[in-house]
């Protein structure tokens, strides 16, 4: 290949080099070129300002681009890094934060449908926090203890009710075994029963500890699905019913018996006076009187009975006025000077002379003539009585102290209830409905105060009573 060959390609590889770079110029210019042959070094010198000028438009191009996709980027992903910040909070679970929306177009409308859905789910948790708290409020104020506990037998929730009955807290219970806390085997086979079989069961069990209670225990299996998932256990303090019914069987026995003895008496002098006696003057007085006592017997139980049943039903209004106690028990003693002198007893009036109450007088006299009777009845031969008050900042209270045999222990919870009688024995020989002390229990109650009684059996006792000052 000839020298003049090899410079007319280099001549012409640098025309296309020239004619691309004019091409490109006129592309980023838009300007229109004329080709014209040029000497050797003014086509080298072009060449060079050729690339230089594409070098200096090619990096103003790439800024130009950089600072476009910069803007483009911010414009796009800026309010999503925002949204995403915004939305943080409702990833800890702040549902009342809104975010602010940027524009209105699809990442405004994406900011308002997040903020719709969080104040959806703000209500929702509103609602169901209300809802929690009205079942906690009516899961504690519940009478009956109710338990809960999981399909192993582990306790989940309690009542107040049931802490208060097993001396327990919610806190110490919950995810404990049932006998961890609880340690009553009876409660337990029936949960583990019901775990087991899947049946409910209904059961009357006697608690000895803390305290002495009879207690009937619902429990029902907690289903979830087809299998038991855990067991509700409903406990009802059932120990006031009982002994209300064992008040009422006492009370119908003890009426029963009361009103047959003296209807027995009456029915036999009747009939031993129809038969034979009716002209028998020496015992036909003596009939008649036994037959007026058991009458009179008969006439103040019945009026005993109607006195408590009016004081029961609340239905005794109270005609209150000042008098003083003192002039009243005087009086009292006075009407029982012939069992006093028959025990020879001695009663010691320690009562101020200045000492007034306001209550229903004749109520009050009620109350002193049954302590002032049992005091007379329950005494020893030469014994005595001692009748004085204590007067604090707002109740007077007033005691009959005697030196009579006193009172068991194991009676004295039971002395003011109907019909009971702490020496039956005794007290069927010495009269009396046995309704006494009952009507003074609800008379002073009535009143606003509180009965008492300490006895120590064989040294004597002490009833007071006590009325607002």
């Amino acid at each position: 290949m000839s020298i003049k060959s090899v410079k007319l390609k280099l001549i012409a590889s640098h025309a296309v080099l020239i004619l691309v770079s004019f091409a490109l110029v006129a592309f980023f210019l838009d300007r229109r070129l004329e080709l014209s042959w040029l000497p050797m070094d003014g086509i080298q010198k072009m060449s060079f300002e050729i690339r230089r000028t594409l070098l200096f438009d090619l990096f103003f191009a790439c800024v130009f681009v950089l600072i476009l996709v910069s803007t483009l980027t911010n414009r796009v992903l800026g309010p999503m890094n925002r949204m995403i910040t915004s939305s943080r909070p409702f990833a800890a679970g702040d549902f009342s934060h809104r975010i602010i929306q940027p524009s209105k177009d699809q990442i405004g409308a994406l900011a308002s449908t997040l903020n719709k859905m969080a104040q959806d789910i703000e209500n929702k948790i509103k609602e169901i926090e209300t809802q929690r708290q009205e079942f906690r409020a009516i899961f504690n104020s519940m009478a009956e203890g109710v338990l809960v506990t999981d399909v192993a037998g582990r306790l989940v929730s309690v009542n107040s009710t049931l802490e208060k009955i097993f001396e327990v807290t919610e806190a110490n219970a919950k995810g404990k075994n049932f006998l961890e806390i609880i340690r009553n085997n009876d409660i337990e086979e029936v949960i583990r029963r019901v775990l087991k079989t899947g049946a409910p069961i209904a059961k009357e069990i006697n608690l000895v500890y803390p305290v002495q209670r009879i207690f009937e225990v619902n429990a029902t299996p907690i289903f979830e699905h087809v299998s038991v998932n855990g067991c509700l256990v409903v406990i009802h303090d059932m120990t006031d019913m009982r002994k209300l019914e064992t008040m009422r069987r006492d009370f119908v026995v003890n009426v029963s018996h009361e009103l047959k003895t003296p209807l027995t008496a009456i029915k036999g002098f009747t009939e031993t006076l129809l038969e034979s006696a009716v002209d028998d003057k020496e015992n036909n007085r003596h009939f008649l009187k036994i037959i007026q006592e058991h009458t009179e017997r008969l006439e103040s139980l019945i009026n005993d009975l109607l006195v408590l049943s009016h004081l029961e039903s609340k239905g005794l209004l109270l005609k209150k006025t000042d008098f003083n106690l003192r002039r009243q028990l005087e009086k009292i003693v006075l009407n029982n000077s012939a069992q006093l002198k028959k025990k020879n007893l001695e009663v010691r009036n320690e009562l101020s002379a200045d000492i007034l109450v306001r209550a229903d007088q004749d109520r009050i006299e009620q109350v002193l003539i049954n302590f002032m009777d049992n005091a007379i009845k329950f005494n020893k031969e030469n014994g005595w009585i001692k009748v004085y008050a204590e007067k604090g900042d707002h109740e007077v209270k007033i005691i009959v102290e005697d030196s009579g045999v006193g009172i068991p222990a194991k009676d004295i919870p039971r002395i003011f209830e109907r019909f009971y009688r702490a020496d039956k024995a005794r007290s069927s020989e010495l009269g009396g409905t046995g309704l006494g002390l009952s009507i003074v229990k609800h008379i002073v109650e009535l009143h606003g105060g509180r009965v008492g009684v300490e006895s120590t059996e064989g040294l004597g006792s002490k009833f007071r009573f006590t009325l607002p000052n």
